[in-house]
């Protein structure tokens, strides 16, 4: 499940989808995979970024009416890269 997942999110990181392609996508992705316990599968590290990055995918809102929790795409784009920028520490 993992590297499906953090494949998608790298391909958001490039500029390849945009973040409204991205952000509900990711989450339908996430839940169905662990729905049919593909996440039991996945090792710790892993498990981690694609849950931190589904939570960041979750508080994403493109409009400008966005509360103070809530990312528009290029903090987003950022938070996701943070949380992919880390792989070789895991």
């Amino acid at each position: 499940m993992s590297q499906k997942l953090l494949t998608f999110a790298r391909s958001f990181i490039n500029g390849e989808i945009s973040a409204e392609d991205f952000a509900d996508p990711y989450q339908m992705l996430w839940k169905a995979e662990g729905e049919d316990g593909d996440s039991l599968k996945d090792n710790y590290q892993d498990s981690e970024k694609c849950s931190t990055i589904f939570c960041l995918a979750d508080q994403f809102n493109p409009d400008n009416d966005r509360d103070k929790y809530e990312f528009d795409a290029d903090e987003l784009k950022a938070r996701v890269r943070a949380v992919l920028d880390n792989e070789c520490l895991s």
